[in-house]
């Protein structure tokens, strides 16, 4: 046994294929963050960065419609990254295991432009100053909107100490942004640097692609062609290759079939179901499923573990 045989020596996984186990969710954070460390070391909120890519209503009407998506990615401090990417993390990741990675993708940053297409609509209107902005608020919200919808019970805790379910923060959270943007609009809270209609655009957007079971995956992705497997047919071999039956031979009883475990209409649906969505995977890939279909693989996957033991 040479020594690249042993334990030892062999080589774990290297360091590209772990990063390319990380999930979409961890890729966006990590881009983030690193546009912000560029921005740190750049001047911050007088970085070049923020000077090309800082939502500005004013350069965006005269074409320069990128700072739609690229704001999302700039900051103005600390509080206002980790904040953003603490929920982006832990909401991001319970979504792109029901979406997929692809989806969840397509999602947050369409988030992100229409909630900053919200707020322009409501600058235009003259309810809002024309004012610059920057963040990833508007597809954090969303994001945090539809995991509320989805998992309304888990528990979380406020400012890290106040424990309550999703569904009661992110009403706090819209209450709040309604409230200071009713009062930005009358002018009583002109003071606040926080564009609230960019949340409220934001939170719409969340509630709208859960209710409608939008996919955008679907509509920017073209599903490969289903492989057309060639049917197979039964060739009976030639009558001269044919080997006679004994004359006279004890013919033997054929061995009785095995009984098979009774199954439940309940579980004959639910194969029904599973072989739909496998169809479903070979042909169009597992993006394509929807999250009842990923539940009914997780469903079949647990029935099939019980019928092992």
């Amino acid at each position: 046994m040479g020594i690249q045989d042993r334990d030892y020596y062999r080589e774990g996984p290297s360091f590209l294929d772990r990063v390319g186990q990380q999930g979409a969710t961890v890729w966006l954070v990590a881009i983030t963050c690193g546009v912000f460390f560029g921005q740190m070391f750049s001047g911050l909120d007088r970085s070049p960065l923020v000077q090309i890519g800082a939502y500005d209503p004013k350069l965006i009407l005269e074409g320069e419609v990128w700072r739609l998506l690229t704001a999302c990615f700039l900051h103005a401090g600390i509080g206002h990254i980790f904040f953003n990417m603490l929920i982006l993390y832990w909401a991001g990741q319970r979504l792109e295991d029901l979406y997929g990675a692809r989806e969840f993708v397509f999602f947050y940053l369409i988030a992100g432009v229409v909630a900053n297409l919200a707020f322009l609509a409501v600058q235009l209107a003259g309810l809002a100053d024309m004012g610059a902005a920057i963040g990833a608020s508007g597809a954090v919200i969303a994001t945090l909107i539809v995991f509320a919808c989805h998992y309304p019970h888990v528990r979380v805790r406020l400012w890290f100490f106040i424990p309550m379910p999703v569904w009661v923060l992110a009403v706090l959270a819209l209450a709040g942004d309604i409230v200071f943007a009713l009062n930005s609009v009358v002018g009583q809270a002109r003071w606040s640097q926080t564009a609230h209609f960019v949340h409220l655009g934001g939170a719409v957007f969340g509630l709208l692609y859960y209710q409608s079971g939008w996919r955008f995956s679907s509509i920017f992705v073209r599903a490969p062609k289903a492989r057309v497997r060639p049917k197979l047919r039964i060739v009976a071999p030639p009558a001269e290759e044919r080997m006679p039956e004994p004359v006279g031979a004890p013919v033997e009883a054929a061995p009785k079939p095995a009984a098979k475990p009774a199954s439940g209409p309940a579980d004959e649906q639910l194969e029904a179901k599973l072989d739909a969505v496998l169809e479903k995977v070979s042909k169009y890939g597992q993006e394509s499923l929807t999250p009842e279909e990923r539940e009914i693989l997780v469903k079949a996957s647990e029935l099939y573990k019980k019928r092992r033991k």
